[in-house]
């Protein structure tokens, strides 16, 4: 049975993964390095309808772009975190996460990702029912479980980090 709290191998994990997404997503954008913008988001905005208001939509935007430039900024970020993800172990978790933590930049990249998650799916309810990647992998557990720690993982760090 799962549990609702997120363990630092968990937490370092996601933030890791999410931090070297921002690369790939960083590719994807429309506008280039050294010109950032809010309209450069690789989002379209009617894809997303009704999944969030349009104040959070703009937040979105622009820890998108903060992401971007951070990515501009530091590339060698895109191999630290691919690395330090492939490091973690139950064993050495804590020190991997403190390690995450001490990176401001990492902690930008990490930040945007759970943020915009939670932001898009404010409620267990809205993951499960908007068809969420990581609700369409695991599809039949995520349905029969409803505490849907996955959503929890992400609510959890947006909470503890103080990020809504």
């Amino acid at each position: 049975m799962s549990t609702t709290e997120t363990s630092a191998e968990v937490k370092a994990k996601i933030l890791l993964d999410e931090a070297n997404l921002a690369f790939s997503e960083t590719s994807e954008r429309r506008d280039s390095k050294g010109e950032r913008n809010l309209e450069g988001s690789a989002w379209e905005e009617g894809r997303m309808e009704g999944e969030y208001d349009e104040t959070d939509y703009q937040k979105i935007l622009e820890l998108q772009m903060n992401a971007a430039i951070v990515c501009d900024e530091h590339p060698e970020l895109e191999e630290k975190t691919a690395e330090l993800f492939q490091s973690i172990t139950p064993e050495n978790a804590d020190e991997v996460l403190q390690t995450v933590l001490k990176d401001a930049d990492i902690m930008v990249l990490g930040k945007t990702a759970v943020t915009t998650f939670v932001l898009r799916f404010p409620t267990v309810a809205s993951f499960v029912n908007k068809g969420h990647p990581l609700v369409l992998a695991m599809d039949e557990y995520m349905l029969e479980n409803a505490d849907a720690q996955n959503w929890h993982d992400y609510n959890n760090i947006a909470t503890e980090y103080n990020w809504l």
